[in-house]
């Protein structure tokens, strides 16, 4: 444990710059195309730890910037990527489904990772995670899931609004365009990000570059309007349903309410699944891997390393 803590605080002189791309590497996946991702940078007899980012304006492997080098500095064998209709992946137009991440998630680890591995997503990700864990524990032998949706957030179909939103823009380019660009100006950014940090002096210029890198590359607007159109949604309880394997879910404990959608705590999924495992970090919000990048991956590294 000394030598793992040492390992953590040594490699926080490690960082990449904001909006600096990790990836070096890309697959042809059928259904989904060109996909772009980072293979472990470590030489080891360690079965993989593979990271899948969530699904928000400005969405991107960026959001495992901070925790990467620590997890390589404690000698850790990591895959990250841009999921389809992100960043440098393939992003054609198309209507996004919840199905489509479950389908994508089980594609990646059967083509590029080839191992069992431990498996982490962030928010709605954790969705399409927890489906595939339920239903290949051949390809995951452990779930890791950073602050899930499906409780009072993402749990059920688009609302009226959200729908009318989303009809309106879709067959509409420019008007599409526009509110992509829009919901991506650095002032759009601060104000929703400052719903996930517990502490706001870290919604810093670099923080804001590694979704501003984002606003040029359109055709994300596509799985962009999907979420926000509602279009992407799952409850938890149906998710999470014929696990076996063991999961550990990861809170920030000062989670904060967005506008006026009430956070869902580690006890409101507890309630639901009560034999997952259930760690609250302390002093952060929805974003801990940015926020307390330290804590996260200490947990993600002894969660992954129990046999």
């Amino acid at each position: 444990m000394k030598k793992l803590l040492l390992i953590i605080t040594l490699s926080m002189t490690t960082v990449f710059a904001g909006g600096e791309s990790l990836l070096d590497n890309e697959v042809q996946l059928e259904s989904f195309g060109k996909i772009k991702y980072r293979a472990p940078m470590i030489n080891s007899d360690k079965l993989p730890i593979v990271l899948f980012h969530g699904i928000y304006g400005g969405a991107s492997h960026r959001t495992w910037r901070k925790i990467l080098p620590i997890l390589e500095e404690a000698g850790e064998r990591v895959y990250i990527m841009d999921l389809p209709g992100v960043g440098e992946s393939d992003r054609p137009k198309k209507a996004y489904k919840i199905e489509d991440f479950d389908e994508f998630v089980e594609a990646f680890l059967t083509k590029v990772v080839k191992q069992r591995a431990t498996v982490v997503s962030e928010s709605l990700l954790s969705a399409a995670v927890l489906k595939v864990t339920s239903e290949r524990p051949d390809l995951i032998r452990r779930t890791i899931i950073i602050n899930p949706s499906g409780v009072n957030s993402l749990n059920d179909g688009p609302s009226q609004r959200q729908q009318a939103l989303y009809d309106r823009l879709y067959n509409n380019d420019a008007g599409a365009i526009g509110f992509y660009q829009n919901l991506l100006t650095p002032n759009s950014i601060k104000y929703f990000l400052s719903f996930g940090f517990y502490d706001d002096s870290l919604v810093n210029d670099e923080l804001i570059a590694d979704f501003t890198v984002a606003r040029s590359n359109l055709e994300q607007r596509w799985l962009t309007l999907s979420f926000v159109g509602g279009q992407l949604f799952r409850p938890f309880v149906d998710s999470a349903n014929g696990i076996f394997s063991p999961v550990l879910a990861l809170f920030g404990e000062k989670y904060e309410n967005f506008q006026d959608t009430p956070a869902a705590t580690a006890k409101d999924f507890e309630n639901l699944r009560p034999d997952f495992t259930y760690v609250e970090i302390k002093d952060s919000g929805s974003s801990i891997q940015r926020e307390k990048p330290r804590e996260t991956a200490k947990e993600i590294i002894i969660f992954a390393e129990e046999d």
